[in-house]
């Protein structure tokens, strides 16, 4: 059983995200940031040129939306505009 993130202790006590944050760096609790490897970047991208949102490949993937654009923008990937719909086939 994995340890309940930061925004689950947040809703959970009715506290805000930056206060759980706090309080964890406080007591040295570790936190569980863990980085894109190119391994990930590169399934991040297959996904993102096959049609799927950021958003998508956040869902798909685990990483948050934001660190997958800022990967795949760091290694060069044409972007499409934000909310335009994408070719792919389901």
């Amino acid at each position: 059983m994995r340890p309940p993130s930061t925004a689950e202790l947040a809703r959970r006590y009715h506290v805000s995200k930056t206060a759980v944050l706090g309080l964890l760096t406080r007591h040295g609790v570790p936190r569980r940031f863990q980085s894109m490897t190119a391994t990930d970047i590169d399934r991040a991208e297959r996904l993102y040129r096959a049609g799927h949102s950021l958003a998508s490949c956040a869902k798909l993937t685990g990483f948050p939306a934001t660190s997958i654009n800022r990967a795949l923008n760091k290694r060069g990937t044409p972007m499409r505009p934000a909310g335009r719909p994408s070719n792919r086939t389901q």
